[in-house]
C-alpha cells in the first residue's frame, strides 16, 4: 500500500480538487478525509481533556508542597553520572 498525504482547505462549496505526484500509480485508489475539529478552552472540560488538567493540578500542587524534594539540573546531572560511574563501565 502506499500513501500519500496532503493538507487542503475545505471551501465553503466544500468542492476539493486534487493533483497527485507523478509517482502514484494510476488506477483505484482510496480517498479517505480527516477533519480536524477545532478545539477551545470549552472543549477541555470534561473526559479524557478533564482528567489531564486534574493530573496537571495535582502535580502542581505536589511540587508546591513538597519543594525540598524537587531537584535542579545540576543536582539530577550529578545523580545521573553516580548512576552511570556505578556501572563500571568506560
Amino acid at each position: 500500500m502506499h500513501a500519500h498525504k496532503l493538507i487542503v482547505r475545505v471551501p465553503k462549496s466544500r468542492h476539493v480538487e486534487i493533483d497527485l505526484p507523478e509517482d502514484v500509480p494510476e488506477g483505484e485508489a482510496e480517498i479517505i478525509v480527516l477533519i480536524h475539529e477545532k478545539r477551545d478552552a470549552h472543549s477541555m472540560e470534561g473526559g479524557r481533556h478533564e482528567r489531564l488538567l486534574a493530573a496537571c493540578r495535582a502535580v502542581d500542587a505536589w511540587r508546591e508542597e513538597n519543594p525540598e524534594r524537587l531537584l535542579s539540573k545540576e543536582q539530577v546531572d550529578a545523580a545521573l553520572s553516580a548512576e552511570r560511574d556505578s556501572w563500571g563501565e568506560p
